[in-house]
């Protein structure tokens, strides 16, 4: 007996040294992620996008785009929890899932186009972080398990936007068709179409070009050039849009919050009257009265950052059945705001072309793409050509030109309001107001968690950028 349990124990050692090389395989972190959960995560990734960022999109960044009025919030000069949600949200959210992809594929060839695609979205997402706050965490953001930093330290802007347009620029070129792509299911934005990805990294750089036009021209100039030769969004269909099934978590989170609180979101004067004023067929799709009430000649504005306390008016809110439905989808980027970026290469003298077609062609498929927002949403095409006609754009009176431009970014960047903050600032357009635009924030402030848990890096970035104050401009915002 004393003999076969020897023999049994020998079997048993033999079997697990045999096995050791592969226990060992199975240890490796990398190993643990098979494909079937990066399938799973980027789907998450591209829904959380925005879903996470809603509550300081709506209630603080869409009253410095003086879009919206936000009843029952901080005054926007403090800091806040309001300022606070799309820092938080989003690093300990989407940065940290979309790294983990780009942690899990970065050595593994098959894998390249998993690997482009995340690097895309977080260049877009990390842009919309330094665009809000300026110097924040980049290339050591969502490193927390994959290498131990857990303080990332914050990158000067100039920088963060240097190594954004690398990133891109790195990811458009190493997709590959030959290699495994996410299956369509699972790329709810562009369904596994490559060269619709290869049309987004390009339009993005565009966008990146713009904004950093006044602090880095040879740059920006640059990149705009290459965006251009590369191949930019072709129609309404290449538009980065994320599309929301109905009755869902990120649904109602996002969009519906604003259909849910639509006594709290007042549109402004400013914004109500330019659209009315001009006869703007957007207005009936954009918003509505309390009641329902889509008319344009009933539409009224709640003064630019009014009191509270001032006398009441019945005003115009977001349109529940289109913008701001509980199952609308997000547009992150859209084809008409490439061809107005387009217009504004070419009346900078950076590519060729005809600023006038880009503008015109730009407005129109603007006014095209409000379809997305089913039937409440579609303009007939009479209004469009009436609307159309009555642009008198001529690129040689290159002041008004550039007012008209600046104003159809500012008014079709309805809804995305980071991207209406970030044109206003940019530009300075429109301008209702000296005295009042002088007194609008510049940024928002670093959350209160920042400072107490990564304190160190925080006063650093500080330090070089400036005072953590709301009218300290990020390094792109010149004057």
């Amino acid at each position: 007996m004393k003999h076969k349990n020897i023999f049994i124990f020998l079997l048993i050692s033999i079997t697990f040294m045999s096995c050791d090389k592969g226990f060992e395989e199975m240890n490796k972190s990398e190993d643990l992620v098979t494909q079937p959960t990066l399938d799973y995560m980027i789907p998450t990734i591209q829904l959380t996008l925005f879903e996470r960022s809603y509550y300081t999109h709506y209630t603080m960044i869409a009253r410095l785009a003086q879009q919206m009025h936000v009843s029952n919030v901080e005054s926007g000069r403090t800091r806040s929890t309001t300022m606070s949600h799309l820092f938080e949200y989003q690093y300990s959210n989407v940065i940290k899932n979309v790294v983990d992809v780009i942690e899990k594929t970065k050595n593994n060839p098959d894998l390249v186009n998993y690997h482009a695609m995340a690097s895309i979205m977080r260049a877009y997402e990390i842009s919309r972080l330094t665009d809000a706050y300026g110097d924040v965490p980049y290339k050591e953001a969502g490193l927390g398990y994959e290498q131990q930093a857990y303080y990332p330290k914050y990158e000067p802007q100039q920088e963060i936007y240097k190594g954004i347009i690398d990133e891109v620029k790195t990811a458009i070129k190493s997709f590959d068709a030959s290699k495994k792509m996410v299956p369509a299911s699972s790329d709810i934005i562009y369904k596994a179409k490559i060269d619709s990805w290869k049309r987004l990294g390009n339009s993005l750089l565009l966008r990146f070009g713009m904004k950093i036009s006044k602090a880095d021209p040879v740059l920006a100039e640059t990149t705009v050039k290459e965006a251009f030769a590369g191949g930019v969004m072709q129609s309404n269909d290449d538009s980065f849009v994320v599309f929301y099934l109905p009755d869902t978590y990120y649904s109602t989170t996002a969009n519906g919050n604003a259909a849910a609180n639509k006594y709290d979101y007042k549109c402004t004067d400013a914004f109500i009257d330019l659209l009315k004023n001009t006869n703007d067929p957007r207005l009936s799709v954009y918003v509505m009265l309390p009641d329902g009430n889509t008319d344009p000649a009933v539409q009224q504005g709640y003064k630019l950052f009014q009191s509270d306390n001032t006398s009441k008016k019945i005003v115009s809110t977001p349109n529940t059945k289109t913008y701001a439905n509980f199952h609308s989808p997000y547009v992150h980027m859209s084809y008409a705001e490439t061809l107005l970026l387009l217009s504004e290469a070419v009346l900078n003298g950076w590519i060729s072309g005809d600023a006038k077609s880009y503008f015109l062609n730009g407005v129109r498929a603007n006014l095209e793409f409000q379809r997305i927002y089913g039937n409440n949403g579609i303009i007939p095409e009479s209004e469009i050509s009436d609307y159309i006609n009555s642009l008198n754009f001529d690129p040689q009176k290159i002041t008004d030109a550039r007012n008209q431009l600046y104003t159809q970014m500012w008014i079709m960047f309805y809804f995305n309001w980071n991207e209406a903050f970030a044109t206003w600032r940019r530009t300075g357009i429109p301008n209702f107001n000296e005295e009042f635009s002088s007194k609008i924030n510049r940024r928002l402030l670093y959350p209160q968690s920042e400072w107490n848990t990564n304190g160190d890096n925080v006063r650093e970035a500080v330090a070089r950028q400036g005072d953590d104050d709301v009218m300290t401009r990020v390094w792109w915002d010149k004057k």
